[in-house]
């Protein structure tokens, strides 16, 4: 299975031993799963202003990030406007891609969860705390 890794919780997910991340770091060390990460623009100024270029490198490296570019600065740019959030890229990835979770942070951005929830854009659910992981984070399926 695969996830998205929303930029408000950078912060979180670089400390391993942060009680709602250690499950996510656990999943992607047993090789459960992986990140989506696309190459676009604003995807990558995110990571690079969230600090996450090096870690970024690090799991391309370790296989635990699963590039997607084709299609989807072309998604985000059809959605520009359709949605509550200024989110669109992280939609488009995860609909290019097939991902129906996004790990975030509890005190995220409400509508990029209603977004990312929403059954006419994703349908997915939002990982926020560790009490999640047993049915958000499961086996890969991650093409």
């Amino acid at each position: 299975m695969c996830v998205i890794l929303d930029t408000n919780t950078f912060h979180k997910f670089k400390n391993p031993d942060d009680e709602d991340m250690a499950p996510v770091w656990k999943w992607l060390d047993n090789r459960n799963g992986k990140i989506v990460y696309s190459n676009t623009e604003k995807f990558e100024n995110e990571w690079e202003r969230g600090g996450m270029s090096h870690l970024r490198d690090q799991m391309m490296r370790a296989g635990q990030l699963k590039l997607v570019s084709e299609g989807v600065q072309e998604k985000a740019d059809e959605l520009e406007g359709k949605t509550a959030s200024n989110d669109e890229h992280i939609i488009a990835l995860a609909l290019i891609a097939g991902v129906k979770v996004l790990v975030s942070y509890r005190e995220g951005d409400r509508d990029l969860f209603d977004d990312f929830r929403d059954k006419n854009l994703v349908g997915g659910r939002v990982y926020t705390r560790k009490r999640h992981a047993q049915r958000m984070l499961r086996q890969d399926t991650c093409p």
